[in-house]
C-alpha cells in the first residue's frame, strides 16, 4: 500500500510525487507518463487506476526545449542578405555575415558540387539566388567581373566608363583571351558591353627600353621539352631555378595585365594551355589523368572519380576543356580503360 499512496502522490504532484518512489518503478512510471499517448486504451484505464490519467502523464514529462534554428535556413538567410547587398554570392572565403561564417559556408558548397556531393534542390536554390554562384571558370574571375560591373557606368551595351586602371587592364586580358573564354564569361561581358573589340581606356605605351631576357623561359623550354607541357606543381624545380613559382607568378601578371607580350607568346608557344581560363588544379589533374591513361598502368581510382565528376558535370565545362577531356588518349584503344565521356 506504501507503493500504491506514492504513485497517488505521482499523480497529484507530477514527477515530484514520482521521484520519491523507488528508483525501479519510478523509471517505470515515467517511461509509461513518456509513452501515454502510444499506449492502449486497456493500459490508459490501469494507469488510471493509480492516479495516472493523461493530464498527469503530461505534467510528469519534462518541458520540450524550444526549437533550434535550422543551419541551413541560417546560411540561405544570410547568402540572401549578401545577395541583396551585393547583387551576389560571390563572397571570399572569408566573408563574415552578421556573425555568421558565410564565406566558408559558400566554398564548402562549392567543393561539394565539384565532388558531385550536392543535393540537386541545394545548388537549386543557391541558383535563385544567384545564377553563376558555382561559375567553370575559376570563382577570382567573377569577382573582378562583379568589381567591373560595380564600377561600370555604362550598361546595356554601352561600354563601360571612368574606371580604375587595374579594371582597364583587366578588360584588355579578357579581351585578348576571348577565345579561350567560357560562353558564360562572354555573355558576362557582352551584357556590360565588352566585347573584343571594344575601345576601352587608353592603350598603353609601347616600352621603348629593351629588358633582359627572364631566365625562367629557358628553363621553361627545358621542362616543356622533357614533359610536353607547362603546368608544374608549385614546387618544381628545374636545374635548381624555381620554376614552379616563376610560372605562377607570370600567371598572376597575366591575369592582372602586366605580363609583357613577349612572355606571353614565349610561353604560349611552349604550352598554349600554360595558363588556362579554368582552375589550375583542374588542368593538373587532367595531365595527370591523360599520362596515366596514354601509360601501361590502371588507372587510379582517384582519376576514375575525378573522370566521374566530369562526365556528371559536363554541361558546366568550358568547351576547351571538352575538348581536352575527349582527346586525351593518344588512340582510340584506351577509350574503354580511360572512360573518356
Amino acid at each position: 500500500m506504501r507503493k500504491r499512496s506514492e504513485s497517488a502522490s505521482a499523480a497529484d504532484g507530477g514527477d515530484a510525487g514520482i521521484a520519491g518512489l523507488e528508483k525501479e518503478l519510478a523509471d517505470w512510471l515515467r517511461r509509461q507518463c513518456a509513452n501515454y499517448g502510444t499506449l492502449h486504451p486497456e493500459q490508459h484505464h490501469l494507469l488510471a487506476r493509480i492516479g495516472i490519467t493523461a493530464e498527469t502523464a503530461r505534467a510528469a514529462q519534462p518541458p520540450t526545449p524550444p526549437a533550434e534554428p535550422d543551419p541551413l535556413d541560417t546560411a540561405f538567410a544570410h547568402a540572401r542578405t549578401y545577395a541583396d547587398r551585393y547583387g551576389h554570392i560571390a563572397a571570399p572565403a572569408g566573408t563574415v555575415l552578421d556573425g555568421f561564417r558565410l564565406g566558408k559556408w559558400l566554398a564548402w558548397q562549392r567543393r561539394r558540387a565539384h565532388q558531385g556531393r550536392l543535393s540537386p534542390a541545394r545548388a537549386k536554390a543557391l541558383a535563385m539566388i544567384d545564377p553563376w554562384w558555382n561559375p567553370a571558370w575559376p570563382l577570382q574571375w567573377q569577382r573582378d567581373y562583379h568589381r567591373l560591373r560595380t564600377a561600370a557606368t555604362g550598361a546595356d551595351g554601352v561600354p563601360p566608363t571612368n574606371l580604375p586602371r587595374s579594371l582597364y587592364r583587366w578588360i584588355r586580358v579578357q579581351q585578348e583571351t576571348w577565345e579561350h573564354l567560357h560562353p558564360g564569361q562572354q555573355g558576362l561581358l557582352t551584357a556590360l558591353g565588352i566585347t573584343p573589340h571594344t575601345p576601352v581606356g587608353e592603350r598603353p605605351a609601347l616600352a621603348t627600353r629593351p629588358y633582359p631576357v627572364s631566365p625562367g623561359l629557358a628553363h621553361a623550354r627545358t621542362y616543356a621539352a622533357r614533359h610536353g607541357h607547362l603546368t608544374s606543381d608549385k614546387h618544381t624545380r628545374q636545374d635548381g631555378f624555381p620554376l614552379g613559382t616563376w610560372l605562377g607568378q607570370q600567371r598572376r601578371n597575366a591575369r592582372a595585365g602586366t605580363l609583357s607580350a613577349t612572355t606571353s607568346a614565349a610561353l604560349a608557344s611552349l604550352d598554349p594551355w600554360w595558363n588556362p581560363p579554368w582552375p589550375y588544379t583542374w588542368h593538373r589533374t587532367w595531365q595527370q589523368y591523360r599520362t596515366a591513361i596514354n601509360g601501361s598502368t590502371p588507372l587510379p581510382d582517384a582519376l576514375h572519380h575525378w573522370i566521374a565528376q566530369q562526365r556528371a558535370r559536363w554541361h558546366t565545362l568550358h568547351p576547351h576543356q571538352q575538348h581536352l577531356l575527349t582527346h586525351s588518349a593518344d588512340s582510340t584503344d584506351h577509350s574503354t580503360r580511360s572512360g573518356t565521356p
